[in-house]
């Protein structure tokens, strides 16, 4: 009776171990990480003033972002025309996504960054995947795959209504420790997890211009104060050259935790603004869509060679995401210099 039950533990931790290997398993090439994609539209030429949208779009699952339950495809079907409509309706130049999907199971196999490119008259798309794996068993019970997200293929993306010169995927430091897995099963469940990055994006409006669009850990401050340390240098290493916009999905629940550190990391050398306001308290919240009460997504600029016209959040509901969109009217100094 011991040795058929060892045997069978023994088959079962097989079973688990192969198909920890075989789900953890990307399906792209590395090449594959970071593309530029371009459509058949036509380039504007360039204006005095741009507007630039960040928005998580919590790959248009609206409010069921997370959550263990069966989604129908005609739901994803109206997020997709709901958010066509919003984002046409801002006439943006540039649009930075988090959490938006490449063609994965949990989207029934939408290539969202296409899909809203083409329909927005987008000349241009960079793509970062942040998360390729074959099989990604959450947010539902092990034991229950009907909830899974499946084969996942996802990441985030700049679309622009101008040709993209750079484009870089830089990957911050990753999560160790998972709040919800024992300690002991960390090392496996991270193998799953979404990589946290800093996309680089660098367009031509006959001058360059540098979007770093972020989306920074949600499971803790101490390692996204170590993320902001990393993009508060990248933001220094073109600002020098470039004008810079740094926005995204920055997950530092203002006002929920006002000690964090991750916010005054990128502010402190003066470098940046808040779009809104320098007063980071008075801030218009972006979550939960259908209550804002926290800001978490901003836009940030360069003082020194951007002026901000305008800056407001996208009111309505319902919303296709479990975040609101922020958009932001700017300006640049001018620059006779070479397009590098």
């Amino acid at each position: 009776m011991l040795k058929r039950l060892l045997l069978f533990l023994l088959v079962v931790i097989a079973a688990f171990a192969a198909f920890v290997a075989w789900g953890s398993r990307g399906t792209l090439d590395e090449s594959e990480w970071a593309t530029i994609t371009t459509y058949d539209a036509v380039v504007p030429p360039p204006a005095d003033t741009f507007t630039v949208v960040t928005y998580n779009l919590g790959y248009l699952s609206g409010l069921t972002n997370n959550r263990a339950i069966t989604r129908t495809e005609a739901m994803f079907d109206a997020n997709l025309e709901a958010a066509a409509r919003m984002l046409d309706s801002l006439d943006a130049d540039f649009i930075a996504f988090q959490e938006i999907d490449l063609g994965a199971n949990r989207s029934f196999g939408v290539q969202q960054v296409d899909e809203l490119a083409e329909r927005g008259g987008y000349f241009a798309a960079a793509t970062a995947v942040n998360w390729d794996e074959r099989y990604v068993p959450f947010p539902g019970a092990l034991y229950d795959p009907s909830d899974h997200f499946g084969q996942m293929r996802s990441g985030q993306a700049v679309l622009s209504r101008y040709p993209i010169l750079e484009h870089h995927r830089v990957v911050l430091p990753p999560l160790t420790d998972i709040p919800w897995l024992p300690a002991f099963l960390d090392p496996l469940g991270t193998r799953f997890f979404i990589d946290r990055l800093a996309q680089i994006v660098i367009v031509d409006v006959d001058q360059p211009l540098v979007l770093i669009n972020v989306h920074l850990e949600a499971w803790g401050a101490a390692l996204r104060e170590q993320q902001a340390v990393v993009v508060r240098d990248l933001v220094q290493q073109y600002a020098d050259t470039y004008p810079v916009l740094l926005l995204g999905d920055f997950n530092t629940p203002l006002p929920l935790d006002p000690s964090e550190e991750t916010l005054p990391t990128l502010l402190a050398d003066g470098t940046l603004l808040e779009a809104f306001s320098d007063t980071l308290a008075s801030l218009p919240g972006t979550y939960p869509a259908d209550d804002p009460q926290y800001k978490i997504d901003h836009l940030f600029y360069e003082p020194a060679d951007v002026q901000v016209v305008d800056a407001f959040v996208i009111d309505g509901t319902p919303q296709p995401s479990d975040h609101r969109a922020v958009a932001v009217r700017l300006m640049l100094s001018t620059d006779s210099s070479a397009v590098d």
